[in-house]
């Protein structure tokens, strides 16, 4: 398309969206009829010159909010409304609200720890582009598939790496291997050794949390087959955090299990200063309430219904 139709477009639409002309005044003003002017609109539409998004914030959950935060050990928390009744709309309006925010919480020369999963690769798919400097961008835990299945775990840091122009660093490894000596041996080696140090020094993580239910990314990834499934539900297991699986308290559910587990501890992500949950679904809401009585959340961002049944199901 060449720039004198390029012009038009962009002339037309502003005076459509932003002077509040009518299609008909627009079409005498340019020389052209109704329909030319619907017609280029709906290019203008189509090749990104325009973008319409429609802003749910203007919605308050102040209360529902507050109440979060005065019952777990929040700093803050972000709840966005169900609009449609359509999930994958909702995780990504979720994803939406945190890729908004992300700008705020993250700084030059400093080290931003990431996972990897559904929810996390509709967020990487809405970041932001930030001009930083000097930021390492490290996996939490490895994402290497043990199946066919692919987690996107790689694909996922690419995205934050552009979106911060930073480093990425990424452990070559599963989540899980049979034997803890196997997991020893394997955090020896000098790559996946600085990435575990790094987490050290990490100043913001991004995760989500899973549930047992399947599918789950874990389970497809072949980390975790179902005889393992079942001794996890018997111990008392009700979902995983960055590949370790929690109690209802939000704690390592095994040290033995969690010995086979190459990932940064989850010691280590609780002390993390600026720790970023993300997390859609009523079915995932014991898991939230565990991660959140552990501390492994400094900020949620969760949809309303959701935050309502944590509400309702929690006793403090």
């Amino acid at each position: 398309m060449d720039t004198t139709k390029i012009s038009q477009i962009l002339r037309i639409s502003k005076m459509y969206y932003e002077l509040n002309m009518g299609q008909v005044e627009i079409a005498e003003k340019e020389g052209i009829s109704k329909s030319s002017v619907s017609r280029l609109l709906k290019n203008a539409m189509d090749i990104g010159l325009i973008e319409v998004r429609v802003k749910e914030s203007v919605l308050s959950y102040s209360e529902l909010e507050k109440e979060l935060t005065e019952k777990f050990p929040l700093r803050r928390a972000v709840i966005i409304p169900d609009l449609v009744g359509n999930r994958q709309v909702l995780l990504q309006d979720v994803c939406g609200a945190l890729a908004e925010d992300l700008p705020r919480f993250l700084k030059n020369d400093s080290i931003l720890g990431v996972h990897w999963g559904h929810t996390l690769a509709v967020l990487a798919k809405q970041l932001p582009s930030l001009r930083l400097k000097g930021v390492s961008v490290i996996q939490l835990s490895g994402g290497f598939s043990r199946a066919v299945y692919e987690s996107g775990a790689l694909d996922i840091l690419k995205n934050f790496v552009d979106c911060v122009n930073g480093t990425g660093y990424q452990i070559p490894a599963p989540a899980m291997v049979d034997q803890s000596f196997i997991a020893d041996a394997i955090k020896q080696d000098g790559q996946i050794k600085e990435i575990l140090d790094m987490a050290d020094r990490c100043h913001t993580a991004i995760f989500s949390v899973g549930n047992l239910e399947r599918p789950s990314v874990l389970y497809e990834m072949g980390v975790i087959n179902e005889d393992s499934y079942r001794e996890v539900r018997e111990m008392g297991g009700i979902g995983d955090c960055c590949s370790h699986f929690i109690d209802k308290s939000g704690n390592v559910l095994d040290e033995k299990l969690d010995s086979r587990v190459i990932a940064t501890p989850l010691s280590v992500i609780k002390k993390i200063p600026n720790k970023m949950l993300i997390a859609v679904g009523k079915e995932k809401t014991e898991v939230i309430i565990a991660a959140l009585k552990g501390g492994l959340a400094d900020s949620l961002y969760i949809d309303a219904p959701t935050a309502e049944e944590i509400l309702k199901q929690y006793q403090g």
